[in-house]
């Protein structure tokens, strides 16, 4: 058994491959507060017959289970990419293909050394009491970008392909079509209702934005002054 340290929790898995290389910077040696345990049934249901290596299956499996249990730690797992400028948090969430890899990358071509990716994929957003900050994972990828790092969040960005950059506060209901699509939601209906509440509260004090953005750097510009400290805050009259 590993036991990797997660959004302040300390998960424990009862791996039957060693994939320790893909956690190795999140390792603790601490006692776990809850363990999960993936079955040969779902390694070859997630494998679909295409013959992956089972430490990978395993991978990704594990962290499923550990989705399921994260809202009992006012946390959840969030889909998107989090890029990181003067120890604030930017998010942005894409159905996969969309480009949320590629903006985040040009943040950091357009600004340079202030910036760096915390997560490329599958950060975890956690409730504190100073907010909600975001925290690097091993599921970060592809291209395996991320640190084991925790920031504040500064804003949350839900990214559409257009023709031109525009950014403009996103309104009430497209935040909760857009999100709900972009988090794992538990199963179990208890931390179901804990993750739906999460999701409310992170709605109601964090910015969030939609834009429609090109490949090109300006996006890069029209987004970061959009989202920046001293941009207006979502809802100020």
């Amino acid at each position: 058994m590993i036991t990797i340290k997660l959004a302040g929790v300390n998960v424990g898995i009862e791996n039957r491959n060693d994939f320790t290389h893909r956690v190795r910077d999140w390792l603790t040696e601490a006692q776990p507060d809850f363990t999960v345990r993936v079955s040969p049934e779902e390694l070859a249901r997630e494998d679909h017959g295409r013959g992956l290596p089972e430490n990978y299956l395993e991978y990704v499996c594990a962290y499923r289970h550990i989705a399921e249990r994260m809202p009992d730690y006012d946390a959840f797992v969030f889909h998107g990419a989090a890029v990181v400028v003067d120890d604030l948090a930017y998010l942005f969430t894409a159905p996969s293909g969309t480009g949320k890899t590629t903006h985040v990358r040009i943040w950091r071509g357009v600004l340079g050394q202030k910036a760096w990716i915390l997560n490329g994929d599958k950060p975890i957003l956690r409730r504190t009491d100073a907010g909600f900050t975001v925290c690097g994972t091993p599921w970060r990828g592809k291209e395996k970008l991320g640190e084991n790092a925790e920031r504040p969040v500064r804003g949350i960005c839900l990214l559409r392909r257009g023709s031109e950059n525009r950014i403009v506060p996103a309104e009430p209901a497209e935040m909760v079509s857009f999100l709900t699509r972009q988090i794992y939601i538990p199963q179990a209906r208890e931390q179901a209702d804990k993750l739906l509440g999460l999701l409310d509260e992170c709605c109601r004090t964090v910015p969030i934005w939609s834009m429609r953005c090109t490949r090109e750097p300006q996006a890069a510009n029209v987004s970061y002054e959009a989202m920046r400290p001293a941009s207006r805050m979502k809802n100020e009259e």
